[in-house]
Order: C-alpha cells, then structure tokens, then sequence
C-alpha cells in the first residue's frame, strides 16, 4: 500500500463555491479529485432535485413507444409478465415496477405476474433455458428488469409467438440492441447523450414515471418519492457512482425512507438488527447481502420471497421472509468462507493447473451461488482480475462451465471481455464485474488471451495507491468539519470516504477477540479523545505511542460519536 496525497486545487472558483455551500475548505483537494470542481457541477451536486434529474422524457422515442404499448395492454385487459434478475438491483426494480402495475390493475382490468430467472438450472437474464417457462405463463407483453439487452435472440423468438417486449436494463451493449423488443430503456440510447450510470432499478422507476410524465402529468407522490428507498438500494448495491448528482439524489433520500422503515419489509429488518441510523454500509453490507442470498442458495424458489418480501404491507409475513433471508445469508457466509479456502489453497498449490501473470482463475465444484463474491475477494487480495469457473449439473453434457469475474480500478472488464467474446458462449456485465459461459477446451485460450493484455499495462496499473485528502490538527476538528462530512454523505463509488492523515496516540486500547485481531481504543489529538478502530493490519499499531495514522471518519452508532477508522499507521 501506497499514500499519495492530493494537490490542493488553486482556485478561486472553487474555494468561493466551498464557502457559499458552507463547507470547510479542507475538502477542496478531495472534491477536486472526485470530479467535483466546477462551480455549476457542485451546486447541482449539493441542490439538486427531481427537476434538473434525469427523467423519462431523456429516453426519448424508445420511451414514447414502450408507454405507447404499455397503455395499449391495459386498455386491452392484457397479461404482463415482469422478468427480473435475481439480484439487488433485479429484485427491486422488479419490485417496483409489479407494485405500480397492481396499484393499476383494478382500475384498468390488466393482470400481471412476477418471473425471476433461477440462477441455478436456467442462469442470468431472459435465455434459451427459461424462456420456456416464461412463455407457459402466456404474457401478451414482457417487462425486463436489469436484463435484456443480451437476449435478441429470444425475444425475436418470443416476437414471432405474438408476445412483445419493452426492455429496461443499463448493462453494457454489445453491438446492437434487440430490434425486435417494441422498445428498449437504456441509458446509452438516451436523445441527450450518455446520461450517467444508473442501476437497473433506477430504469425501471423511469419507465413507470414515464406512464405519467410522457403524457404532461406529474408523477404521483406514492411513486417519485415513496419508492426512493428501492433506487437507493439497486443503486448501491450495483455499485453506481454517487459523484452523480443523480445517484446522489436517489441514495441520500431512499436511504431517509429506509431510515424510516416507511416500507413494512425493511421496518422489521431494522427492528431485529436493531439498527437505527441508515448509510451507504447499511444498504450494500446488511440489506444488499441478505437479498442476494436468497437467489445465491435457495433451490426451492430464487429470489422471488424478495419480491414478495418488499411489497408485502404484513408484518408477520415480511417477518418470516426475513426470517429466510438471514439464513440463507447465513449458509451463504459458510459456503463463501469454504470456497474462498478452496480458491486460495488452488492458487497456492504447484503445479497449478495453468498460472497466468496477471490474472486469477481458479476453477472446480464450487457453489453457483458464491462465485461472483469468491472472485471479488480474490481480486481484492492479488489486485488483479480474478475469474471463479464452475462445473454445474449440465456440464458433463454439454462441456459449458460458468464463471464470475470481478476486477480492479485499472481494468475495464467489459471491454476486456468484449475483444475476447468469440470464445465465450454467454457473457455480460460491467467493468468491474461479469459473468460467463464457455466451453471447457477454450478457456485457456480466452484467459491466455485476456492475460497478454493485461500484462501489457503500464506497471502502476497493479500498485494499491490509497490517496490522502488532507491533514488534519487539533484545531481542525471543529464543528464545521464534522458538519461538512455530514453534509457530504452518502459516500460509495467514485465518491469514498475523504481519507485523512492525523498525528495522535491511541490510549485505552484493547484488542477484539476477532480474524485479524483488531483494535480498538480512544484516538488522543491533542487535548480532544475520539473513538478509535483499526480492522487492518492491526499488528502495526502499538498502543501509547505518538503516531502518523492514515484514515477516515465515520458515525459509531454504538458510542453515538463520530469514530476514527484507521487504514494505515507509520
């Protein structure tokens, strides 16, 4: 690891927005290096409202033709049937858009139905395994959520039995759209240019604003503020940028109404983890993972219980759901923790069945469930990108393996993939996460291939480089300091945590009976004391002794105090 401190921008401009906006000017190196420089980017960024958002008339024509359709299903009394992914972002856009079609259906006499692909026998998106099953449920149209755009195939299959389909996704294209879908949502076909990375959720609310707003009336309260805490949750847990202003919006307001638990499915969650004050960790590491679980390791039935979970107005029955979803979270860590091992002990092991420069690819039995997250730690750990192939019951027939990649900072995965998909059978994905069937005799030619360019990068490409915002003192720790990171918040991707150097002592220290052996203590600056945390590479830490510590600030629900989480000490 390697801290590199930022330059502190030389700019009037901005040192006199910082000072209307009310914040320390402490934070100007950070923001600068955040993408948030430009006087009228800052003030959208800290003001922004649905207004000056991205709204459905940004769509253009693809819009027009999906609610064109959508109106005409109704007035006609048809079957929708929603397809959803199995994951955060999938089940929560699917969520919202079937709780919008039911507040509808009795006024216009619709019906609609929920699909979510079985991540075990049928894989992601809409595909040649499922699509069977989804046309016994005999839709006139079909609603995608956070898929689709992979699928032209089937959906020119489903086109010529007479069932259209408006697509809403935001992963990346791959040529051309689907032109057999009547429509197709998605932020890279917007009239105004690239709008910025949204979730699959945040599509899916587009086009339910769309039903209103195409048509010059305003979206009712229940939809463009009540469902909020569902675009919260896809957009953090799909990893979309918060240096938005968009995401920003959405986030920092879903997460008030999670706050809240003005919906019945995270009040009883809150009520039994007995947490109270909602941030970014809440959605993408308590809420995000116990979703995710159901369609990572229940056989029975999917993800679909989190559909039902999140529009469910009964408590007792979101209760027992969540019942569900802790444990099969619970299965889930065991079964992550075991592959994880497994992974590591391959990598490790010599002779390896084939070792790459730049790239991790471990393959076996492992859980379909835990794949993505196996390869995530694995990309952490050896900062590099990291692949998880699977056998799964179909691969003695048919020689197919599935897989799972996650990458790092430097490598675009997407693209990568996307030179390299003539070996490939299924793919798709984002830069920093894919997914991947390939036949078995050639996945050491993809990985020999994908492995040359990488090792062609620039060698900083694979340093871990932690930068540094700023140094603080004593008399920098005032009001107006701990008011900016609370006006800053929500943190996440593109917009961490302002990482900090501070000189202190920690006193009153204590090791945690816990992996690692973390410590814990009181911070001394000074005369002033906070509350202390080290979770890594806390054997570098001595207790009582005056040290340079590298770290961020956070909110102890515990102690009710704003605690210092260090990162690195020297």
């Amino acid at each position: 690891m390697r801290w590199r401190y930022r330059t502190l921008p030389e700019s009037a401009e901005l040192s006199a927005c910082l000072r209307d906006l009310d914040l320390s000017p402490l934070f100007a190196a950070g923001l600068q290096a955040r993408g948030l420089t430009d006087p009228d980017v800052l003030e959208r960024f800290f003001r922004s409202d649905l207004t000056n958002l991205v709204s459905p008339d940004d769509f253009g024509a693809e819009m027009a033709k999906a609610i064109t359709r959508l109106r005409r299903s109704f007035e006609a009394k048809e079957h929708i049937v929603v397809l959803g992914d199995y994951d955060v972002d999938g089940t929560s856009g699917t969520a919202l858009i079937q709780g919008t079609l039911q507040r509808l259906c009795g006024h216009y006499g619709f019906t609609s139905e929920v699909m979510l692909s079985d991540r075990f026998t049928e894989g992601y998106g809409l595909n040649g395994r499922n699509i069977g099953r989804l046309m016994s449920m005999r839709p006139n149209l079909v609603i995608t959520v956070d898929c689709g755009v992979s699928s032209g195939e089937e959906i020119a299959r489903l086109k010529s039995a007479g069932i259209d389909v408006i697509i809403t996704d935001h992963h990346g294209l791959k040529g051309d759209y689907p032109t057999a879908a009547v429509a197709v949502i998605h932020p890279g076909l917007s009239t105004k240019g690239d709008l910025p990375a949204i979730s699959g959720c945040s599509v899916a609310w587009q086009l339910m604003r769309g039903l209103w707003e195409h048509n010059g009336k305003h979206s009712p309260d229940w939809l463009l503020r009540d469902e909020l805490d569902l675009v919260a949750l896809g957009a953090v847990c799909d990893i979309m940028p918060l240096n938005d202003p968009a995401n920003r919006y959405f986030v920092r307001h879903g997460m008030k109404l999670i706050e809240q638990g003005r919906r019945t499915a995270f009040q009883v969650m809150r009520d039994a983890g007995g947490w109270r004050k909602v941030n970014t960790y809440t959605l993408g590491f308590v809420i995000g993972p116990r979703i995710n679980a159901a369609g990572r390791m229940n056989r029975a039935n999917g993800a679909e219980p989190v559909v039902e979970w999140l529009l469910s107005a009964d408590p007792q029955r979101c209760t027992a759901i969540a019942r569900q979803l802790e444990e099969f979270n619970n299965d889930r860590r065991r079964e992550q923790e075991e592959s994880v091992q497994a992974g590591l002990l391959q990598l490790a092991t010599t002779p390896r069945p084939e070792a790459y420069r730049k790239l991790s690819v471990v393959q076996g039995d492992f859980h379909e469930g835990v794949v993505g997250i196996v390869a995530a730690k694995l990309a952490e750990k050896f900062y590099q990108p990291a692949f998880v192939m699977t056998a799964t019951a179909e691969t003695e027939q048919t020689g197919i393996w599935r897989g799972s990649a996650r990458s790092v900072p430097s490598v675009d995965l997407f693209r990568l993939m996307e030179k390299h998909q003539q070996y490939l059978v299924q793919w798709g994905g984002h830069a920093m996460a894919a997914g991947l069937s390939i036949e078995r005799d050639r996945m050491s030619p993809f990985f020999r291939a994908l492995d040359a360019e990488l090792a062609a990068l620039p060698g900083d490409s694979w340093e871990k480089v932690r930068f540094v915002d700023g140094r603080l003192t004593e008399s920098s720790l005032d009001g107006r300091f701990f008011d900016s990171l609370a006006a800053l918040e929500p943190y996440g991707e593109k917009f961490p945590p302002f990482v900090w150097e501070i000189e202190g002592k920690v006193t009153r220290g204590r090791v945690i009976d816990r992996p690692g052996n973390p410590k814990a203590g009181q911070l001394r600056v000074g005369d002033r004391e906070y509350p202390f945390i080290m979770w890594e590479n806390a054997d570098q830490l001595e207790f009582e002794q005056s040290r340079t510590f590298f770290g961020v600030w956070e909110y102890n629900e515990y102690q009710r105090a704003m605690q210092f989480r260090a990162l690195g000490v020297q």
